[in-house]
């Protein structure tokens, strides 16, 4: 797992732990406050999470806080070691969290909240919010390699590139791993020892990325041109890295100027120049809800067909294969193994009995199906596993399903497969979509292809959750699984 997208997953699950706490401790302040109220209502604390006349959800709640501290900036790593910053940032997010109560207040009638219970609810869950915080990062940058540690590639090889690179190995404070080098148009081609390789050049970036797992490209070389930059800063984006630029004279991409520390350091952030909207951050925050409580539901079914692949053969109980996600960015694909152990290698022999057309590959009576795999498929149980992949931000739930990496091979050579991938890539796979609720296997490529724009270009919130819910149907009729 990349190290943002861990380090996210690590903070959030740390909030969502103590948002819970402040709920329970702001419930027992409340009764101690009133002691006449619990003997004659009986109101437990777990009554707070479902509606109730005393305030809001719980789970209402729990679903702003995370929305606010997103919306905050507070899940970008670069913003949440400095304690003054985190603490600034979290009262804001609690003032603002006030505002949403006041306004549900306000829209909902017959409602008069309990004011002592909504102010020691912000208070407390704000101060677990920043006690947890700042513990964990206290933690976390003392580890021998902290799990916000990223990859990092310098642009160019001339001597700014060098001197980035020793400021790196002086400041870095342990949180940035030089890779090496990338090579612009313009740099030299006798070049001196600059301590790291040279993995390639510009041409190359895509492959570059997934090779090297790189999470940062700081572009520290005056030799590269804007016309470069802002291209390069575009396709970094969308792969999910974040393009630091050192301030030189010819300018940035944007006068709306994003800093960010690295170390002791202040660049300019130019992946900040294309931020998410407000429906993709809803979209975000409803995904982690959903596979949190989900996945907490499914925990027993999760345990019992894990046991089942292994009693049948030893094997592996999960599956794990290179798929592309957003940007065309490689990730580790998660599902329950339901294939023989040597799946993989029995697909060349296989090939000429392929029904699919197109890129995939499908074959209704495959024999390197096990009888363990051949039911959690019908039910798309083995595609319980993503919920991981949801966590740590690499699939949502509703999306273009992701392709194996051997499935693209020679894609550019098709321009109608081209476009397809590019529309696809500017958007995050996802567990389910249209083509899944639509009938999966049993449909082609080219429907594949034909839902897969339509849903990009199409694309609310409310068609995901319209999706989620035809989901269930399908799944439980098993129709078009193989």
């Amino acid at each position: 797992m990349e190290p943002r997208g861990l380090l996210r997953t690590a903070v959030t699950t740390l909030d969502v732990v103590a948002i819970v706490l402040g709920l329970l401790t702001a419930h027992s302040a409340w009764i101690w406050w009133k002691p006449r109220l619990d003997s004659l209502l009986q109101i437990s604390a777990w009554d707070l999470w479902l509606p109730n006349p005393f305030m809001p959800s719980g789970l209402v709640l729990v679903f702003c806080w995370l929305l606010i501290l997103r919306q905050s900036g507070l899940y970008d790593p670069t913003k949440m070691t400095n304690s003054p910053r985190l603490a600034a940032g979290v009262s804001r997010a609690s003032m603002v969290l006030l505002v949403v109560v006041m306004m549900l207040q306000f829209l909902l009638p017959d409602r008069t909240y309990s004011r002592f219970l909504i102010l020691s609810f912000c208070g407390f869950s704000s101060a677990y919010l920043l006690a947890f915080r700042l513990v964990f990062f206290q933690i976390q940058v003392r580890l021998p390699r902290p799990i916000a540690s990223q990859r990092v590639a310098i642009v160019g090889v001339d001597p700014d590139a060098g001197r980035m690179a020793r400021f790196l190995a002086r400041h870095g404070h342990h949180t940035y791993e030089l890779v090496g080098f990338i090579r612009t148009h313009e740099d030299p081609s006798e070049l001196t020892n600059l301590g790291a390789p040279i993995l390639g050049s510009l041409d190359d970036f895509p492959t570059l990325v997934n090779e090297h797992n790189l999470q940062v490209v700081v572009l520290a070389s005056q030799r590269i041109s804007r016309s470069e930059a802002l291209p390069l800063a575009t396709r970094a984006d969308q792969m999910g890295l974040v393009v630091l630029q050192v301030p030189f004279s010819w300018g940035i991409a944007s006068p709306r100027v994003v800093v960010a520390n690295m170390g002791d350091l202040q660049l300019i952030d130019l992946t900040t120049l294309a931020y998410p909207t407000l429906a993709e951050q809803v979209k975000r925050v409803l995904d982690l809800v959903v596979v949190f409580v989900g996945g907490l539901l499914l925990l027993p079914l999760l345990v019992g067909v894990g046991v089942a692949i292994k009693l049948h053969d030893g094997g592996p109980i999960f599956f794990s294969q290179p798929r592309a996600g957003k940007g065309g960015r490689q990730f580790p694909f998660f599902k329950f193994r339901s294939m023989v152990v040597e799946a993989e290698a029995q697909r060349v022999e296989l090939q000429a009995h392929n029904e699919a057309d197109g890129v995939l590959f499908k074959m209704k009576d495959d024999p390197r199906i096990t009888p363990v795999g051949r039911f959690i498929r019908k039910y798309s149980i083995d595609e319980l596993p993503q919920i991981w992949n949801v966590l740590r931000g690499d699939m949502n739930l509703v999306g273009p399903r992701p392709l194996p990496m051997t499935d693209l091979v020679g894609i550019e050579e098709n321009a109608e497969y081209r476009y397809w991938f590019e529309m696809r890539s500017k958007v995050c796979p996802g567990i389910t979509g249209a083509w899944q609720v639509s009938g999966r296997s049993n449909l082609g490529f080219q429907e594949m292809v034909q839902h897969d724009v339509r849903y990009i270009q199409s694309w609310t919130i409310w068609l995901d959750l319209a999706l989620l819910v035809k989901t269930v149907p399908a799944v439980l009729r098993g129709r078009g699984a193989r």
